[in-house]
């Protein structure tokens, strides 16, 4: 199953930096710094960065899991984290993978 296919999941239980490495390798583009796992997206205009914004606000609330946006004229960066775990989580890849999934 793809992960942006799969939901998250109240609770989840933070990952091994492991199991985060492995789950990397499923995304594109996508680093781990510190605890956050982020990605940058550059677009041509403010109307397509905020166009983009829109659509990952969309996707957060459908799963009820939040991200950092940083959100500039023609430049988004996305970072996942879950505070509550302490750290990343599947759900954080599961998101990731939805967001990937906006740019086809």
């Amino acid at each position: 199953m793809s992960l942006a296919t799969e939901h998250c999941q109240a609770d989840a239980a933070a990952l091994s930096t492991v199991e985060a490495e492995m789950l990397l390798t499923e995304l594109n583009d996508w680093l781990i710094a510190q605890k956050p796992l982020e990605k940058t997206f550059r677009f041509k205009n403010f109307h397509e960065t905020m166009a983009f914004a829109n659509a990952v606000a969309w996707i957060a609330h459908q799963q009820d899991h939040h991200p950092d946006l940083e959100v500039s004229y023609s430049r988004c960066k996305v970072a996942w984290c879950t505070h509550s775990a302490g750290g990343l989580t599947r759900n954080d890849f599961i998101c990731a993978a939805r967001v990937d999934a906006l740019q086809g």
